[in-house]
């Protein structure tokens, strides 16, 4: 059952927690919104005004031009909560590589799942088996592996 409080108070504070812990700089968060159905706290992730953004290959910034659809990155879970990034990628017009998507720092890659839930999942797979912290944190036994 899904506890019957604001979420809009709760989504502020998350997103304190949020810049506390896991701070990227380029990048704010900016609403947090709570997916009854699923059951998952999704953070919307835009970019700070002005921000250039880093190639992908070359990590150089470089200038951007347009948006692609929106992105879900599986964040570490949050009181028992699927936690997502939200966040449109750019497109970048880098001098040496060409056009690329840019590089975020939460990610890695086309991989879904943000380097800070790898780590939580590898510290946990230090403790448990893979089949216990998949059931344990709502996810599957391959992204554990």
């Amino acid at each position: 059952m899904v506890p019957n409080f604001s979420f809009r108070f709760f989504g502020m504070r998350l997103i304190s927690i949020l810049n506390q812990c896991y701070h990227f700089p380029g990048f704010v968060y900016v609403v947090a919104h709570l997916n009854k159905p699923s059951k998952t706290i999704e953070v919307e992730v835009h970019t700070r005004i002005g921000s250039k953004g880093k190639c992908s290959v070359c990590h150089k910034s470089a200038p951007t031009y347009d948006h692609l659809a929106e992105r879900r990155f599986e964040f570490v879970p949050f009181w028992g909560f699927m936690v997502f990034l939200l966040y449109r990628m750019r497109r970048v017009d880098c001098r040496q590589c060409g056009v690329k998507v840019e590089a975020v720092p939460w990610g890695c890659g086309k991989h879904q799942m943000t380097t800070a839930y790898v780590l939580f999942l590898a510290h946990w797979a230090k403790k448990l088996s893979w089949k216990d912290i998949a059931l344990s944190f709502r996810t599957s036994w391959d992204k554990v592996c």
